[in-house]
């Protein structure tokens, strides 16, 4: 009896023990589990890595200018219509310049002629050779010295006044560049490259402060992204980005798009912020005004 009383609290120790282990394991691999849980919940730096993709955009002109005159008067021309490329420069419409152009023949004639100068060059050496030969008069006391001064001060205004009529040439010539001035004003010129989007004024009618053309630059496209502020911090300028178009034709295209501004400021009521993106068309291949989607991938 003594030998199996202190056998049985062995066994009864040995299950205890194995049953301690098995709980132990059990827990043990609780823990495991939702260690692996947590961490897959967990953000984790790698998330700004993360791929944003078919995220709504829309292309847009990179510029659109309401183009008007820079003084008021009567359109005698305008030489382009929708849809029309124009370059930066082109004269895309002509204001009414009759007396512009009579105003500027008048100062390029005036300025041309010399005259004026010629006239009192020849005075000038009139003057130099009379006092000449009235000095050498006076050396043997046939004239005073009154005369004598005044004709050698004769003389020196004649010089002076010949310096006096190449100045005047000088702001004829300077005249001239002021009228041509005045005549460009009076030509429309487009200051970017673009397609005209619509024309306001045709000739014959009257211009002050309002536009005549509407001038959309396509090249390069502004690609406008509205995005979630959960995503501040994760697009980055610089970042490019893969465009593509829901239209007949593009079905199997893409196109880069490098991010050039992010809003500093987001929409409180939204809780949205606004990124831009640059899109080159140099064939104006790519249409605007139309809906896209973007995908980011972070550097």
């Amino acid at each position: 009896m003594p030998a199996s009383l202190s056998k049985e609290p062995a066994a009864q120790r040995k299950l205890t023990g194995s049953k301690l282990t098995q709980e132990t394991l059990i827990r043990s691999g609780c823990v495991a589990c939702l260690a692996m849980l947590t961490a897959a919940l967990v953000p984790t730096s790698s998330a700004s890595l993360e791929v944003l993709s078919d995220l709504d955009c829309v292309l847009e002109p990179s510029a659109m200018i309401e183009l008007g005159s820079a003084v008021p008067g009567l359109l005698s021309e305008t030489y382009y219509d929708r849809s029309d490329y124009v370059s930066a420069g082109t004269v895309v419409a002509q204001l009414e310049s009759d007396i512009e152009r009579v105003s500027l023949a008048i100062a390029e004639h005036v300025a041309m002629s010399s005259t004026a100068v010629d006239l009192r060059k020849v005075t000038a050496s009139f003057g130099d050779r009379t006092q000449t030969r009235n000095l050498e008069m006076l050396k043997t006391s046939s004239i005073s010295r009154q005369v004598m001064d005044q004709i050698s001060t004769e003389a020196k205004i004649a010089d002076l006044q010949v310096t006096q009529e190449r100045e005047s040439q000088q702001l004829a010539l300077l005249e001239v560049e002021r009228t041509k001035a005045l005549l460009n004003r009076r030509a429309i010129r487009s200051p970017i490259d673009g397609t005209v989007v619509q024309r306001y004024k045709s000739a014959g009618e009257y211009v002050d402060s309002d536009p005549v053309f509407q001038i959309a630059q396509l090249d390069p496209l502004s690609v406008e992204v509205i995005l979630p502020v959960d995503y501040l911090g994760t697009v980055e300028s610089g970042m490019s980005a893969t465009i593509t178009l829901d239209l007949p034709g593009f079905e199997n295209e893409s196109f880069e798009a490098r991010v050039r501004r992010i809003d500093a400021v987001a929409d409180a009521a939204s809780a949205t912020y606004g990124v831009r993106l640059t899109l080159a068309n140099p064939d104006y291949k790519i249409p605007s005004g139309v809906r896209c989607q973007v995908d980011f991938l972070a550097s």
